[in-house]
């Protein structure tokens, strides 16, 4: 008659140990980390130190505009390593996205270390309002690595539907 082997939960040489399992689990957490932590160093992200944030402007509506149910919202962005896209929100709910396709030479001549030689730095795209009052919009850029700054932020007035 064989005797069941006892196992010890405190002595990392025995193959079935709790010990030698909690050392197992730590070096692969541990060498996930790493790697990890290697491919962020590679592939630059939101949280890059080197990556700047995007930046740019609102330009319209204006602060306290009166404006129709559908309305053009326009202005420019930049960053260091291209603007992928612009997200427009009316009060807090994504309603367009777009990218930079107007025309800015202006803000190319302000900034050309960061239009990289085009003068396509500007957006324009439509907002809509439910009803008739008072409205939020928001404008953020994100960057090519995903990194996202808002660029504006106005308080409209709808004045029809």
């Amino acid at each position: 008659m064989s005797v069941p082997r006892r196992v010890t939960s405190g002595e990392a040489k025995e193959p079935g140990s709790v010990a030698r399992r909690a050392g197992a689990v730590l070096a692969i957490a541990t060498l996930g980390a790493a790697c990890a932590i290697a491919a962020c160093s590679r592939h630059p992200g939101p949280d890059d130190p080197v990556n700047e944030l995007p930046f740019g402007a609102l330009d319209f509506p204006v602060q306290g505009a009166q404006v129709k149910a559908v309305t053009p919202v326009a202005g420019w962005a930049l960053d260091d390593r291209g603007v992928r896209e612009i997200r427009l929100y009316v009060d807090g709910h994504i309603v367009n996205t777009g990218a930079l396709t107007q025309e800015r030479p202006d803000v190319r001549n302000m900034f050309p270390q960061y239009a990289r030689g085009s003068a396509r730095l500007g957006f324009l795209m439509l907002a809509g309002f439910d009803a008739p009052g008072p409205h939020t919009i928001i404008v953020q850029a994100v960057d090519d690595n995903g990194a996202t700054r808002e660029i504006g932020v106005v308080n409209v007035v709808a004045i029809d539907k």
